[in-house]
């Protein structure tokens, strides 16, 4: 049997593979790193599939970075989990949404999704 949830997002959401280093701020001396890969991405937030499932907690401030383009700068971010998911792969055990907070150049970020919906 399947739940079946109402959809409740503000923005489209679009399929965009990005890599992702970030790390979920707990405390001074206590920061869990992870990497991954983003699922999808609208212009409040992102799905990554993280690489660990260590740490994470909804309601957790995390700190992320990721490029937009291959040799490009990279893309600063705060944000806040929303949910997780557990997958079944051992690889890859969580994927992660989170809800951006604040990020520097958030024009290119907008405008990258922009391009992606245009094009899909």
């Amino acid at each position: 049997m399947t739940a079946e949830f109402p959809e409740n997002r503000r923005f489209k959401r679009v399929p965009l593979t990005l890599l992702v280093k970030g790390r979920c701020l707990e405390t001074l001396f206590r920061r869990h790193l992870f990497q991954g890969k983003t699922r999808d991405v609208s212009y409040e937030g992102l799905c990554i599939k993280v690489d660990s499932s260590n740490g994470f907690k909804v309601g957790q401030k995390v700190k992320i970075k990721t490029r937009l383009y291959p040799g490009d700068f990279f893309l600063k971010a705060l944000g806040r989990v929303c949910w997780i998911q557990g997958l079944h792969d051992p690889e890859w055990p969580v994927n992660m949404g989170v809800k951006l907070t604040n990020m520097r150049c958030y024009g290119l970020w907008v405008e990258r999704i922009e391009n992606k919906i245009i094009l899909s």
